[in-house]
């Protein structure tokens, strides 16, 4: 018999955790356990959202909304290592994201679900962790695209279709992480499907190299994942993104509900003094996505995703830093529609402290090219624009602009 799930329930069998590995502790001296996280908030203003009206026609309005997880994922978290001797520890992490706002799990049902993994750490030999995780692509990629570091969510690639806003991460993976030979990494991502007679099915895995020796890094990736949707962004009610059915506001539902998922990206920065300059380049399959599904084509067609983005940031200040970039996304189909969307990200941080930051950030995108889009009333293809986890707008062109505070711990 299942026992229902409740927030008391949960509450408990938190505290009874942090209590056993507190007492773990103790018991070890050579043990170590770290509670983090960050909570972010923000308010977030649109000047067009596409709304229809009573009498059926559409239009677009500007918004307010109350955001979270701008700057950085609202999470809490436990992370800790056991030394076992000959320079190998146990090592672990269990991560959850909510949402600020309603104090809501990111996925439903899943209560750590950035993160939960378990594995073994050495210095000479690398590490090898078992669990849900961020695959090596990303963990490769990430740091060089804008959205990770300053210029929030909103600031992602469209539909964060290359992962490098990590909206997907691997169930049931085993990850190794080779260690650092003068500034060279390896890392390579494995994640069983897990389904009887077909193993395919499900199935991911990622490789990655990083070089990162100051004031020069790099690094580049591949990921393939099968059946994206459900593989890793929880199905069509359990992940709340861009191309996520079960948000209402998607425009371009369905987009990741494809046969597989195929990337390859290089990236890299360069500092110079109080400057840094990043550029970031992905190339994203989706295989017979099923936005494109018809009576004809019930297989759905291909979409295929070039990505290049340039960005900068400059410290001002130690406590206030300016950032810009420019992501030109470019998609083309084996059917029909061949959209390009502009966007310019602005932003700026200010660190009140080592652990709180306010930021500002403004976006622009415009929408070029053959639309896939769909006017609600028409029916017929239309070229919205659509900022990353906001809803479409009503034209080709949309603009935000959010303020926030976050605070680590």
């Amino acid at each position: 018999m299942k026992h229902p799930t409740t927030p008391r329930t949960i509450a408990a069998a938190v505290a009874a955790l942090v209590a056993s590995m507190a007492a773990h502790g103790i018991a070890h001296a050579e043990s170590s356990i770290t509670l983090y996280g960050d909570v972010d908030a923000g308010i977030t203003y649109t000047n067009n959202q596409q709304v229809t009206h009573a009498d059926g026609s559409i239009g677009g309005g500007h918004n307010f909304q109350f955001t979270g997880g701008n700057l950085a994922p609202s999470r809490f978290g436990l992370t800790g290592s056991e030394d076992i001797g000959g320079g190998t520890a146990v090592t672990f992490k269990l991560e959850n994201s909510f949402f600020t706002g309603s104090g809501n799990f990111v996925q439903a049902g899943a209560l750590f679900n950035q993160n939960a993994w378990v594995g073994l750490t050495n210095e000479r030999y690398g590490t090898l962790t078992f669990g849900r995780q961020f695959d090596s692509y990303t963990n490769a990629l990430a740091p060089y695209a804008s959205s990770i570091t300053w210029a929030t969510l909103y600031g992602s690639h469209i539909g964060d279709v290359d992962n490098l806003n990590a909206a997907l991460n691997l169930n049931n993976a085993v990850q190794y992480v080779s260690p650092t030979f003068a500034g060279f990494s390896v890392s390579g991502t494995y994640s069983l499907g897990g389904v009887a007679d077909d193993f395919s099915q499900k199935r991911g895995w990622a490789v990655s190299a990083s070089y990162n020796n100051a004031p020069f890094s790099f690094g580049i990736g591949y990921l393939d994942l099968n059946n994206p949707l459900d593989a890793a962004l929880g199905g069509e009610q359990g992940y709340i993104g861009d191309f996520a059915c079960s948000n209402p506001t998607a425009m371009y539902c369905e987009l990741q509900n494809a046969h597989a998922l195929k990337a390859f990206g290089a990236g890299g920065s360069y500092t110079i003094g109080p400057a840094t300059i990043g550029l970031v380049y992905t190339h994203t399959t989706l295989d017979d996505s099923l936005y494109f599904a018809s009576a004809t084509r019930p297989q759905g067609a291909d979409a295929r995703f070039d990505i290049v983005e340039v960005n900068g940031t400059y410290a001002l200040s130690p406590a206030l830093t300016l950032g810009a970039a420019y992501i030109y996304n470019s998609m083309k189909t084996d059917v029909s529609g061949s959209p390009k969307f502009h966007q310019v990200n602005l932003g700026a941080t200010y660190s009140l402290s080592k652990r709180t930051t306010l930021y500002a950030v403004g976006i622009f995108q415009k929408a070029a090219g053959s639309g896939i889009g769909t006017n609600p009333v028409t029916g017929q293809a239309a070229n919205y624009a659509q900022i990353p986890n906001l809803p479409n707008s009503s034209t080709d062109k949309q603009v935000s602009v959010t303020v926030g505070l976050k605070h680590s711990f």
